[in-house]
């Protein structure tokens, strides 16, 4: 009678789990795909779109991510929200596919589970809930960050297979291999900074598959090596090819070398920006931390009520300093504060699975079974831990303003956390599960506000009414003054786009009026205020393999410099000779319009 009553209990459990997470996973999904047609950043996102709409005549890029999306969205029509759908599909199946792995792992780690298919579904519903992180702040058109953050997860998933058939004595199936080398191909050719967490993961591979001795992890390298070059003669043969491809990137990353940050300015960054985290992380949320710390060890009755008192008293306090500063809200400017919610989310749990581990072998409390788990699971759940912050390496920002957007990983050790301690209080074990639900409540959260009250670069989702008149943001609504603007902009310069594909310059970070223009970019797409020197030599470059068969349009929203002036020359232009206003800046949106003095139609005299 217990039995089943227990097996009922845990039926509801999985089911009630199953409701709540999928249901906040439902909320972020749907908000993502009503947000698809609004909003548009001229920067960023229009840098990324720009390079994609130029994928195959434009080798000038700092990664190799255009060769990724730049044939989708060709065959999207060149549709904007028809590709930020794509990118809600991708982000959806990998969290998925990411979940199903992970639990299916999982169950052979957990042999006194239910034989009910419901726990895969519970844990595949809380990762995917998790997976709302991706919405938290970056532009909705995808980017390299997606294809890292998606490559590693799915890198992961291929581990977390190669561990399962050594648990359960099974040879690895070679198709895991080949598709974890396919990930790695594309992984590199979108950002080569990503072979840090590519590395790491491969290193977790070599210790789960040397658990099946030397043989498997040659076998396993050959079938990925194949995978690899599986992908190199693919881009190849229907891509681009290669020998066009590399120098691109090549010639552009030269461009930066002397104005970016130096590796070991970027390694003090990241560690100087992680420390700080920490500790502000420890300074909001330290109390709940120590009494997750009591609540694992309160073996005894009364000490098990004081702890169970202190852990919810401490809770209440967590939650509301997340509500009070804006913990789960999204936005970039909302970044720092929603990223101690998160870390200490899984503070909690590295703190309960530490007590656990420690209290049990101690002694104090009975063996729990995160206690007498083997080397190999101990490695994936480090490296699940660190994922979020190693995918995240390249960027020069700290590494949580991208690394937190693979939460799900994280989801994944709350998991393995909660449901390896059930020899500990019960005090513990609710603790980690409120913090497990209420992390992926402020997921939910801060995906909605991301989207809707503080899309990238963009006002609103209340102010987003005008639908969008150019043909390049067919579809979309933007704010009315935004459409008023880009519209007269467009008809002002149509003389002078038409047909499109003209050769245009947008100084700075104004790539979205490029493709909205219908324009192209002369040299590289990417545009910035602090990179002068790497868009001059940009143009410059591109001008001397090949020089443009019409002078680009020159669109400003700043005097031009003497370095823009002097990367014309190379296009054989005199920019003081050869170039006048279309109209003063108060007539075009207040930018400065320069057009070639040859196309300016002769006016009738009289």
């Amino acid at each position: 009678m217990s039995t089943v009553s227990s097996a009922g209990r845990r039926f509801v459990l999985l089911a009630g789990v199953i409701v709540v997470a999928g249901g906040l996973a439902a909320w972020w999904i749907l908000t993502a795909g009503r947000a698809a047609n609004e909003g548009f950043d001229i920067t960023d996102e229009g840098y990324y779109l720009l390079s994609y709409r130029w994928w195959d005549s434009n080798p000038l890029a700092l990664t190799g991510v255009q060769y990724l999306y730049g044939p989708v969205f060709e065959w999207f029509g060149y549709d904007i929200v028809k590709l930020r759908f794509f990118r809600l599909f991708t982000v959806v199946v990998v969290h998925l596919l990411f979940g199903y792995s992970f639990m299916r792992w999982l169950r052979g780690r957990r042999p006194g589970l239910p034989p009910t298919r419901l726990w895969e579904a519970a844990g595949m519903a809380v990762v995917l809930a998790a997976g709302g992180m991706c919405y938290s702040w970056l532009p909705q058109s995808p980017g390299y960050n997606d294809v890292v953050l998606l490559g590693a997860l799915t890198l992961v998933s291929c581990v977390l297979w190669m561990a399962t058939a050594v648990d359960r004595g099974t040879p690895v199936p070679y198709w895991i291999f080949l598709v974890a080398g396919l990930v790695i191909g594309v992984m590199v050719l979108a950002k080569w900074t990503s072979v840090v967490v590519i590395g790491l993961i491969v290193i977790t591979a070599v210790v789960v598959l040397a658990g099946q001795g030397r043989r498997a992890v040659a076998r396993g390298i050959l079938f990925a090596l194949g995978g690899l070059a599986l992908v190199a003669l693919v881009v190849q043969l229907f891509v681009v090819r290669l020998n066009v491809a590399v120098p691109g990137i090549l010639d552009v990353n030269k461009f930066i070398a002397g104005t970016s940050y130096s590796p070991a300015e970027l390694l003090q960054l990241y560690w100087s920006s992680t420390i700080k985290l920490i500790g502000q992380t420890l300074s909001a949320h330290g109390l709940l931390l120590l009494a997750t710390a009591v609540a694992v060890i309160a073996r005894w009755r009364r000490l098990g009520i004081a702890a169970a008192v202190f852990a919810l008293a401490a809770l209440i306090l967590s939650v509301r300093r997340v509500v009070v500063d804006d913990g789960a809200v999204g936005g970039s400017q909302h970044i720092p504060m929603y990223a101690e919610t998160l870390l200490a989310a899984v503070l909690v749990a590295v703190v309960a699975a530490a007590g656990a581990v420690i209290a049990g072998r101690a002694g104090v409390t009975p063996r729990s079974r995160l206690s007498r788990e083997n080397t190999r699971t101990w490695v994936i759940l480090a490296l699940l831990v660190l994922l979020p912050f190693v995918q995240a390496f390249g960027t020069n920002t700290p590494l949580f303003t991208i690394g937190f957007n693979a939460f799900a990983a994280w989801a994944a050790v709350m998991i393995a956390v909660l449901t390896g301690i059930w020899a500990t209080p019960i005090a513990a074990r609710v603790t980690v599960g409120l913090v497990l639900v209420g992390s992926l409540v402020a997921t939910a959260a801060i995906a909605y506000t991301g989207l809707f009250r503080y899309p990238y670069r963009s006002v609103g989702h209340s102010q987003l009414t005008a639908a969008a008149t150019i043909p390049a943001l067919d579809g979309m609504y933007l704010s009315p003054p935004a459409e008023e603007n880009f519209s007269r902009l467009a008809a002002d310069l149509r003389p002078y786009t038409e047909p499109p594909g003209r050769p245009m310059l947008a100084f700075d970070k104004m790539a979205g009026l490029v493709l909205m223009l219908g324009g192209r970019p002369l040299g590289e797409a990417w545009i910035a205020p602090k990179e002068r020197e790497r868009t001059a030599a940009g143009v410059e470059e591109a001008c001397r393999k090949e020089r443009p068969s019409r002078p680009p349009l020159v669109i400003l929203n700043r005097q031009i410099s003497d370095l823009e002036i002097n990367a014309l020359r190379s296009c054989g232009l005199d920019f003081h000779a050869d170039y006048e206003r279309l109209a003063p800046a108060r007539e075009t949106i207040g930018l400065e319009v320069w057009i070639p003095k040859a196309e300016r139609p002769v006016q009738p005299a009289g």
